[in-house]
């Protein structure tokens, strides 16, 4: 694990040192934006190496803090309050910012489903628990609004926080469940839960990548106009032959596999890329928030990882 972190931290300082030497004007929008995305990598690396070696108790308490983050988010851009009745209801809407925070009671049931998904995965729970909690939220949710008399809207409402309890906290936690129950600093490698963090953040890079050198092509136009078909093949490519080196390494995967583990995390995570765009586009929005300094919100950030963690938990049960 140690070998790991070095690893990854020294990627990030070559990454850092490379980027602060190209930088020509360190005044200019351009500048601070990079450098702003430089600082928000190295929070990111640093999360997802907490969650390595802290086992499902200390993931589980840093999943919890960026599931609940995004799941503001997600009520910003999904939400708004009827003119009339003060209501929320999820519609699309085409403004150039994100709304206010819908009414307490619907946000309560999010948060508390939240919690008690975190909570259980902490106990030791496994992945009944991702299946079950989307169908008590549907209970909980229709039982608050019945007894608020909060029923404008109400399939729309119901819905809505389910999907989002979903999106945000149920699909990411499933990484947790690739995850040793024990802390591992130094035993053995937590190589399930590295290989999806790191394959699927190859493959976001790279795709961009190729698709700003060779992209001709649109992909989804109307969902993300940046997507190319050269960009997602590049990206393929990329994470197919990343996994295939490194999977048999640190998983029980064979090398073959392991291909097909990268070719299902590079179709996943461009799946979940453009699910979380069609949901930033309806709000008329480009970024989902601004806590991440060059990156966006949260939910720019895990796009990818709501569709990718549960695919490698089922890969993981099947190729295993």
């Amino acid at each position: 694990m140690t070998n790991v972190a070095i690893s990854v931290f020294g990627l990030l300082l070559v990454g850092t040192i490379y980027r602060l030497a190209t930088l020509r004007d360190w005044t200019s929008d351009l500048a601070r934006k990079r450098l702003g995305s430089l600082l928000s990598w190295w929070i990111v690396a640093t999360w997802v190496l907490l969650c390595a070696v802290g086992g499902t108790i200390i993931a589980s308490l840093l999943f919890a803090t960026v599931s609940t983050l995004a799941l503001r988010e997600y009520a910003r851009l999904a939400f708004h309050h009827d003119d009339e009745s003060g209501q929320p209801a999820i519609e699309p809407h085409f403004e150039d910012r994100t709304n206010a925070l819908p009414a307490m009671p619907i946000m309560v049931v999010g948060y508390v489903c939240i919690a008690l998904l975190y909570a259980g995965l902490a106990a030791g729970a496994d992945h009944t628990l991702l299946v079950c909690l989307p169908l008590a939220c549907v209970i909980i949710a229709g039982s608050v609004l019945m007894a608020t008399a909060s029923t404008k809207h109400f399939t729309s409402n119901v819905g809505g926080i389910v999907y989002g309890v979903t999106l945000t906290g149920c699909l990411p936690a499933a990484s947790i469940l690739l995850l040793p129950s024990n802390p591992t600093p130094s035993l053995a490698l937590p190589g399930w839960f590295l290989l999806l963090i790191g394959v699927t953040e190859v493959n976001d890079i790279t795709a961009a990548w190729f698709g700003r050198a060779l992209g001709r092509h649109k992909l989804a136009p109307t969902l993300s106009p940046n997507k190319t078909v050269e960009g997602f093949i590049g990206g393929a490519l990329t994470t197919i032959t990343l996994a295939t080196l490194i999977g048999p390494n640190i998983t029980d995967m064979s090398h073959a596999t392991s291909s097909v583990f990268g070719l299902a995390i590079a179709i996943a995570g461009t799946l979940g890329d453009l699910n979380m765009s069609a949901i930033k586009r309806s709000a008329g929005v480009k970024d989902s928030g601004n806590v991440l300094p060059g990156q966006g919100g949260i939910l720019d950030r895990i796009d990818s990882l709501t569709f990718t963690a549960p695919v490698a938990l089922l890969l993981m049960k099947v190729l295993s």
